[in-house]
C-alpha cells in the first residue's frame, strides 16, 4: 500500500493505493490471492484524536464502499495502519525517503502467500544452535553410551535456548523454523515432540517444503511417545531389529507419502534392510 497525506489548512487529505484485491488470514499477517491491478482510494474524511490520524476511504467505483483505518506514528520515520473493527493487529508501515517515489507493486503471484516478513533474514543465533546440533549427528555410530548422555545434556540446553528465541519472537523465517523444529525433535517428552511439529508447519506454511520431512518425522515421534502408532514410518526404534513397529501402514497411501516427500513402504522396506546389514556388518565377530 502507498498513504500519501497532505496538510490543506486545518484539514488532512490524500490518498490510499492499493492492490484491487486481497485476502488477509485471521491474524492480518498472512496476504494472499494479491490482484496484479492498482486502485486508489481518496481520503473523505480526517480527525485526530489521541495523537492518532483517523481517516475514512472511499473505493473510486463505489463511493458507499468505504473503509476507516486509524495511523499512529512508532518512530521517527515509522507508524502503524490499523484498518478499525478488525479483530487484527496494526500493520507497521514506512515513510519513503525524501526525493524517493513510492508505488504499489504487481508483480504478485496470486497462486501464494505472503507475510510482512517476507524479506526478513534469518536468526545467526539460531543457525549456530542448529549446526551445533547437528555437527555430533553427522556420525552416530561413534556416540557411546557416555557420550549420548553429553548430548542429551546439550540437546537441553539447546531446546532451552531456542525456547527463548520463540518467546522474544526472534524467529521469523522458514529457516528458522525448521531449525527450531529440528532442536526440539532432539527432545525427550511428546510436548517435545508436538511443538516440533507445530515449528515444522510454520516452515512449511512459510514457504519450505522441504519442512515437510521433518513435519512428518516429528508427528511420528510424538505418536510413539504417547503410545500410538505412527503413521509415516520415519522412525527406526534403535534395538537389534531396527523396528518401526507399531506402524499403521494403511491410513497414509504412498501418493500422499511422495507428496510429503515420505519414502513408499517398499522403499522403507528397502530402508530396514539396509540397516540391519549394516548393523550386522558393524558387529564384532564371535
Amino acid at each position: 500500500m502507498v498513504l500519501a497525506l497532505t496538510e490543506e489548512g486545518d484539514k488532512v487529505i490524500g490518498t490510499l493505493a492499493l492492490p484491487d484485491h486481497f485476502q488477509v488470514d485471521s491474524t492480518g499477517f498472512r496476504f494472499s490471492q494479491i490482484g496484479s491491478n492498482e486502485i486508489k482510494e481518496t481520503i473523505t474524511s480526517a480527525s485526530i484524536k489521541d495523537d492518532r490520524l483517523r481517516f475514512s476511504t472511499a473505493d473510486p467505483k463505489d463511493k458507499d464502499d468505504t473503509s476507516n483505518y486509524e495511523l499512529a506514528l512508532t518512530g521517527k520515520d515509522q507508524a502503524s495502519l490499523r484498518i478499525i473493527d478488525t479483530p487484527f493487529e496494526a500493520w507497521p508501515i514506512a515513510r519513503v525517503p525524501s526525493g524517493s517515489a513510492a508505488a504499489v507493486s504487481r508483480n504478485w503471484d496470486a497462486q501464494r502467500s505472503y507475510t510482512l516478513e517476507e524479506n526478513t533474514v534469518s536468526n545467526t543465533e539460531m543457525q549456530k544452535i542448529f549446526e551445533a546440533d547437528q555437527k555430533p549427528r553427522q556420525n552416530a555410530g561413534d556416540l557411546t553410551p557416555d557420550k549420548w548422555i553429553v548430548l542429551n545434556k546439550a540437546d537441553s540446553e539447546r531446546r532451552q535456548q531456542t525456547a527463548k528465541l520463540l518467546a522474544d519472537g526472534q524467529l521469523h523465517t522458514s529457516e528458522d523454523f525448521k531449525r527450531a523444529a529440528f532442536i526440539f525433535q532432539h527432545g525427550s517428552t511428546p510436548d517435545d515432540y508436538l511443538l516440533a511439529h507445530t515449528l515444522a508447519s510454520i516452515a512449511v506454511a512459510k514457504g519450505d517444503a522441504t519442512a515437510l520431512w521433518i513435519g512428518t518425522a516429528t508427528l511420528d515421534r510424538y505418536l510413539l511417545s504417547v503410545g500410538k502408532p505412527q503413521i509415516y514410518g520415519t522412525q527406526f526404534k534403535s534395538d537389534k531389529d531396527a523396528t518401526q513397529e507399531p506402524f499403521n501402514r494403511s491410513l497414509i497411501s504412498d501418493s500422499l507419502r511422495r507428496e510429503l516427500g515420505v519414502p513408499s513402504l517398499a522403499t522403507q522396506q528397502e530402508q530396514h534392510r539396509f540397516v540391519m546389514e549394516q548393523s550386522k556388518t558393524a558387529a564384532p565377530k564371535p
